[in-house]
């Protein structure tokens, strides 16, 4: 199995987490290979992972983050003070990665794997080029992609890409092509890029492959209300994947506070990301600090305070009513950029 992640140095520990959760529960796989591209890592911790990963007989092979704007001409939106292309890189693994990877199991650092990944990572991708889990998005959004009423918008955060169907089809030249003529700006940025121009070519799998914070934290009745979605699995399914979550993701929820790497955090899989780093090279670290701002502090006071209901209902207005429509006036604006 190949497992292929982006980190900078800052988060080196909780990719060590992310890469012993894999290897423990996949001891019965005859290979495993991890390909993290890397941003200014240090050497020890670069040691520290070689380490970690030799002690289980497997291999890591570090590749240096390439340059996405100059390697593979995109194009710059300012929109904020510092906008960051490095996640586009998991739509450029056919170039990236070596041409004898042609199945590679993407997954941010902040993912945990909490069971075997045998029979998910031997699955017939069945004539499309990835596999992936629908995110919990209202109508407004497919709308605002221009997305069709069959497709179904997955999370970027675990993508299963068949490399070979996708360097045979030039995929990363229609990905370029898209971001280009759209000046440099989509919303979600390489989530939605990847969303759009694969419309109906994502396998769409079980929850339980890519468990967000949303679905392990809200009941499903909340998460409706939440995030109006239609295009989404069903209760059952939802409540199998917090039964059995093979993939965790270790997403930021609003009033959640924290996540597990962080001192006095509330994250609901904060236990099972101790569990898993406790195995690794930074199990003596303490845990990073949480400075909250003054803001940060006001905003947990009053989720506290507000009954649930009430609080998801008054999200849920502003996420799908009224924020699609902010994007799509800046999507408009950046647009008509020269």
């Amino acid at each position: 199995m190949d497992v292929v992640y982006h980190c900078s140095d800052s988060f080196s520990q909780v990719l060590a987490v992310s890469m012993v959760s894999v290897m423990e529960n996949n001891k019965n796989m005859d290979g495993i290979t991890f390909y993290v591209l890397e941003m200014h890592m240090s050497e020890e911790n670069k040691q520290k992972l070689n380490g970690m990963v030799a002690s289980y007989g497997r291999k890591l092979v570090l590749i240096p983050m390439p340059n996405m704007q100059k390697d593979f001409d995109f194009p710059i939106a300012r929109v904020r003070k510092k906008w960051i292309l490095d996640s586009y890189c998991r739509l450029f693994l056919g170039t990236i990665l070596p041409e004898k990877v042609e199945r590679v199991l993407y997954l941010d650092c902040d993912t945990l794997c909490h069971g075997g990944l045998k029979e998910f990572w031997e699955q017939d991708l069945e004539n499309n080029y990835c596999a992936g889990v629908t995110d919990a998005v209202g109508e407004h959004y497919y709308r605002l992609f221009e997305m069709n009423k069959t497709s179904r918008y997955c999370n970027s955060g675990m993508v299963l890409f068949d490399l070979k169907k996708w360097r045979e089809n030039k995929m990363e030249e229609q990905v370029a092509r898209y971001v280009r003529r759209h000046n440099g700006y989509v919303f979600f940025m390489e989530q939605s890029v990847m969303n759009i121009v694969l419309q109906d070519k994502i396998k769409i799998l079980h929850p339980k492959y890519n468990v967000y914070t949303l679905i392990s934290e809200l009941s499903f009745q909340e998460l409706k209300l939440l995030r109006h979605c239609k295009r989404f699995y069903n209760e059952k399914e939802c409540k199998e994947a917090k039964a059995d979550p093979r993939l965790i993701h270790l997403t930021n929820l609003f009033f959640v506070k924290g996540r597990p790497w962080y001192e006095g955090n509330e994250h609901p899989y904060k236990g099972i990301f101790l569990k898993y780093r406790a195995l690794t090279p930074w199990k003596d670290t303490p845990l990073i600090q949480m400075n909250l701002s003054v803001q940060k502090k006001i905003q947990f006071a009053v989720i506290k305070i507000l009954p649930r209901k009430l609080l998801l209902g008054i999200i849920g207005v502003l996420y799908e009513g009224i924020r699609p429509k902010q994007i799509a006036r800046l999507q408009r604006k950046m647009q008509n950029v020269d």
